[in-house]
């Protein structure tokens, strides 16, 4: 299995996360990370994020992402910063397809 090690930085804190990839279904085109790490673990007894592609009927494709999570206890707030991050990572990734699909001959 492997792990990948990164940190992020949100609501001016940096965390220092671990990832593994809990699933690769190639068939479904669906993807489950595992996210795990001091911070994470401290307010979550499970935390995964799940991405899908979806094909549409024009033939275009959309990406769902879903987490997936279970708080330590009901005072944990919900994660929305990842969900910040998420949205943040979904505008820059469309603005380089983009970019590339403008180059592309």
């Amino acid at each position: 299995m492997e792990l990948i090690t990164f940190n992020l930085t949100t609501d001016g804190k940096v965390y220092t996360c671990h990832e593994s990839f809990e699933e690769i279904d190639e068939k479904n085109k669906k993807i489950v990370h595992k996210i795990f790490g001091e911070e994470i673990d401290e307010q979550y007894k499970d935390f995964k994020l799940i991405i899908e592609v979806i094909d549409k009927a024009d033939g275009t494709t959309a990406v769902k992402w879903t987490v997936e999570y279970e708080k330590i206890n009901e005072d944990v707030e919900p994660p929305n910063s990842w969900m910040e991050y998420l949205s943040k990572c979904t505008r820059d990734i469309d603005a380089h397809l983009v970019k590339q699909a403008k180059v592309a001959p």
